[in-house]
């Protein structure tokens, strides 16, 4: 009952390095665990974009290698509209980096 994969935005724990903020995935095929650079800074939609991103590279390339895209591509976007001083995301501006996202950030298997 229930998914079969999970999608955690937002992990914050006693083991998240300072200044960093991290995703989670899990699935039957393991559990993935990312880690990027905190902003300061709260955008509405966000969660949206994560899910739409991630559901096209799971559905493409699996679990493990969307979470690092998901990453990628997620703190490019946000990275630009906080630089920009925008209240709403640079989604046209960063349209490459959700096309084609450097899969910059470290996944780690748990």
């Amino acid at each position: 009952m229930g998914p079969s994969t999970v999608l955690v935005t937002s992990v914050l724990t006693t083991d998240t390095p300072d200044g960093t903020i991290q995703m989670l995935c899990s699935t039957p095929e393991g559990r993935w665990l990312v880690s990027t650079p905190l902003l300061a800074m709260t955008v509405r939609g966000g969660g949206d974009v994560t899910a739409a991103v991630f559901l096209a590279h799971t559905l493409t390339d699996g679990p493990r290698v969307a979470l690092s895209r998901t990453a990628a591509t997620m703190y490019a976007i946000l990275e630009a509209t906080h630089a920009a001083g925008l209240e709403e995301m640079a989604l046209v501006a960063e349209q490459d980096a959700i096309a084609r996202p450097d899969e910059r950030f470290d996944v780690v298997s748990l």
